[in-house]
């Protein structure tokens, strides 16, 4: 009898064992997949609202790139009188990116004469009243 509950201790024993080396393996990778994130450098996007008119029931709005990276159109959002932000690809036919320095008009019809437009990417955003 005490020989078979050695063997069951040291059957717990080792499952115990095998567990934590599973933990740490994982806490492992975990760190090494942080690290690579925290090494990544964050892109210089900056989309700012270089003007905004409104015409004859047509909102047009100027955006341009101040940063140093190209930034995809469907990571643009534009909304207008506090409204739901919306791709600014929604607004523009043209190149799926905004590159760097390179100023595009996006037009949308609005109902109502809206006063105040705003873009954001990458969590920097700008605002403009609207002429």
């Amino acid at each position: 009898m005490g020989g078979s509950s050695s063997v069951g201790a040291l059957i717990v024993g080792t499952v115990f064992l095998s567990i934590f080396a599973h933990a740490m393996v994982l806490a492992i990778g975990n760190m090494d997949r942080m690290s690579a994130i925290e090494d990544r450098e964050n892109p210089d996007i900056k989309v700012q609202i270089v003007n905004a008119t409104f015409t004859s029931g047509t909102l047009y709005v100027n955006i341009t790139n101040a940063g140093t990276d190209t930034v995809p159109l469907d990571e643009i959002f534009l909304s207008y009188e506090g409204g739901t932000p919306r791709n600014f690809s929604n607004f523009y036919t043209g190149s799926d990116y905004l590159f760097p320095g390179e100023t595009v008009m996006g037009s949308t019809s609005v109902s109502g004469t809206p006063t105040r437009a705003y873009v954001a990417s990458h969590g920097v955003g700008s605002g403009a009243t609207i002429q």
